[in-house]
């Protein structure tokens, strides 16, 4: 083997694909200098191509040392679970499991049967090492849920792995009651009532969960509310780059609903406009008020017993709610905290500044229970933000010295840098993937659906080496049973059901997996017309006109031009989806395409309330940054007028009478 075979043999093992094919068919190789940046940011200690055979053999004999895989995934409606191992060799004697289940019983067991078989794989005409697969097979049949597996082999040596024991599918929209239903859509930073300073909180968010139910909807989706740096430095409204996963967003909380309302006045938005007429929020200088709000708030938490014990009591129960309030405080103070385990070492209290964060946590999470998990389509991002609480916690769960990505397409020539680090997939599989069994879970408790952003990351991300442009990367592949596993063991036990972000070029496995583990998919129509028509949505998809990456619907309908107009108009009034006594074009055609996605067999349809007032500007623009208003334009329309409004309330009443199957 050469040493650049050898090179290329490690990334493949290590999980890197060697080439992709993209828009256009065409096959991209990676190159040699991508291969070794991105095994770097893998945790291997290579400089040059000449130390990848040394390093390919330790890694082989690594593997082979562990005896297992640190993870094994089995369904539990396939009866008893079977272990695998592969040992260096054959072994006469019994093995032996000491087993903690997740609820903490300890059993001892010995396998049933076992089964052996010579291990030995070729890859690029060089052998593995060669080793004996034995198969376990397990006399207990074990709930659903993460059990720590220690084996002990006949030759006196332990291996240790986890068994996932799941469901075959994630909740199914029939068993959380969502199936043929519809809700709203709008992000909270936009929603306003009477005013536009008068918005961006959980109490907002609530009110237009009511009205919704009240026209028949059964819930509101709206973008991630996660915490976001919003002080001077590091400075970030977008809501797919949090500071963390595990934690709701302290400047949506509304410091009026606590137990000590009389002491706080409103806290308005700080709104900002352009020529236009669109208006802005100021994040900064709303979060210097709201936080103010919050700090009067907290010191009187601290000083009422009650409140005090109430939020003690909270605490105790979410350790990680501590932490997670020193590290806002240090930042918000310019300080550098030690390394996570030296931290995590050190016996500390709640500071004054921390406890205000911790305080807005406590109100933060009762805000959205109030709100209601049946009420609620929340929306997981993909990554974090590389200096938030998240990657400083857990450093060795993200990769450092990559970025994820896409690779150059017909939008973006260059590709894309996202910006955040990529987990690590084998050190997430070595952590047991507590930290997306955390993360899951955190969401999945507040929804009824739950949208996975970019679900291709079950399988694989675009990794981009510092440093280099979106041209330069390449593919690193997950363990995506793994993750389905978690996903559908967390979505039962929650109730909520989950969709999957799949626009775009997405493999066809992507989709068969999503489909064998019960996610829907999505349906955007723009992406389905096929010149004047549209393809119909199938019964597994969440359908909507658009979405946030997208400009609103008549800005897409007036980019098609006359032609395209005409044919969709005809098409419309052949279906009967075209109302006869609506005399605006815009509206009419507005109002059919609805009614021809509430008429179809999706199990969801999303309204984008801003299209029900013909809205032009989009929430973002993909590709780019701070240097556009980006996720901070707040809705033309407020809740008080909308609400009122006779052709927002015809469009949803056309929804909801075609959804309970009525027709137009």
């Amino acid at each position: 083997m050469t040493t650049r075979q050898a090179l290329r043999q490690l990334a493949r093992e290590a999980g890197i694909q060697l080439a992709y094919r993209d828009l256009a068919g065409q096959r991209q190789v990676a190159s040699d200098a991508a291969l070794l940046a991105v095994l770097r940011a893998l945790g291997f200690p290579i400089g040059t191509p000449e130390e990848a055979p040394a390093l390919l053999a330790e890694w082989r004999q690594a593997r082979l040392a562990r005896r297992c895989e640190p993870v094994q995934v089995w369904r539990a409606d396939r009866g008893t679970p079977r272990l695998q191992l592969v040992l260096p060799a054959f072994q006469e004697g019994r093995f032996e499991l000491v087993v903690q289940r997740e609820d903490g019983a300890v059993l001892e067991l010995l396998p049933a049967e076992r089964r052996w078989s010579q291990h030995q794989v070729e890859q690029s005409g060089t052998p593995e090492l060669p080793g004996y697969r034995v198969e376990l097979a397990l006399p207990y049949e074990f709930p659903l849920g993460y059990h720590e597996m220690v084996i002990r082999c006949p030759d006196g040596q332990e291996a240790r792995t986890l068994l996932i024991v799941r469901p075959p599918t994630v909740a199914l929209p029939r068993a959380v009651g969502i199936e043929r239903t519809w809700g709203n859509f709008l992000p909270l930073y936009a929603l306003w009532r009477d005013e536009p300073g008068d918005g961006a909180t959980y109490s907002r968010l609530d009110e237009l969960v009511a009205w919704t139910r009240e026209r028949g909807g059964e819930f509101v989706g709206t973008l991630p509310l996660l915490p976001t740096f919003l002080g001077e430095h590091p400075y970030d409204p977008s809501p797919y780059a949090p500071v963390s996963r595990l934690f709701w967003s302290e400047f949506f909380v509304d410091p009026g609903w606590s137990p000590f309302p009389e002491l706080v006045r409103a806290s308005p938005l700080v709104v900002s406009a352009d020529e236009q007429g669109n208006r802005f929020v100021d994040y900064r200088a709303t979060w210097r008020e709201r936080f103010q709000m919050l700090a009067v708030l907290a010191r009187e938490v601290a000083r009422h017993e009650r409140a005090r014990s109430e939020v003690e009591a909270w605490l105790a129960q979410r350790p990680l709610v501590s932490d997670y309030a020193r590290f806002r405080a240090a930042v918000d103070q310019g300080e550098r905290l030690p390394p996570p385990r030296q931290y995590r070492e050190q016996d500390q209290g709640l500071d004054e500044a921390a406890w205000i964060y911790a305080v807005a946590q406590w109100l933060a999470d009762q805000q959205l229970a109030a709100v209601g998990k049946e009420r609620l389509y929340l929306d997981l991002p993909l990554g974090v933000h590389p200096e938030g609480f998240d990657v400083w916690y857990w450093p060795e769960l993200f990769a450092q010295g990559a970025s994820a990505g896409a690779p150059p397409d017909p939008f973006f020539a260059g590709g894309q840098v996202w910006g955040f680090p990529p987990p690590h997939p084998e050190r997430m599989r070595e952590d047991g993937y507590r930290y997306l069994r955390a993360v899951l879970a955190h969401h999945l408790r507040a929804a009824r659906l739950l949208r996975i952003d970019h679900v291709m990351g079950f399988h694989r991300l675009y990794w981009v080496p510092a440093g280099a442009s979106g041209r330069e990367g390449v593919y690193v592949r997950y363990p995506a049973e793994e993750f389905y596993a978690v996903l559908a063991i967390e979505s039962q036990r929650a109730g909520c059901a989950v969709v999957g972000e799949d626009l775009g070029t997405v493999p066809r496995a992507v989709r068969q997996a999503m489909r064998r583990n019960g996610l829907l998919r999505m349906y955007v129509l723009p992406f389905e017309r096929r010149d004047g028509q549209f393809t119909e949505p199938a019964p597994d998809v969440v359908a909507s006109l658009v979405t946030h990456d997208l400009p609103p619907f008549v800005a897409l309908w007036d980019e098609w031009g006359p032609g395209i107009q005409e044919a969709v108009l005809g098409w419309l009034a052949e279906r009967g989806s075209l109302p006869e006594s609506e005399r605006d074009r815009r509206a009419a055609v507005l109002l059919g395409v609805l009614h021809f996605l509430a008429e179809s067999p999706a199990a969801v349809v999303v309204v984008n309330v801003e299209d029900l007032w013909f809205e032009r500007e989009p929430q973002n623009r993909p590709g780019t940054g701070l240097e556009m208003p980006n996720w901070r334009r707040l809705a033309r329309v407020g809740l008080a007028s909308f609400t009122r409004d006779p052709f927002v309330r015809r469009a949803l009443a056309i929804v909801e009478t075609a959804r309970k199957g009525g027709g137009g």
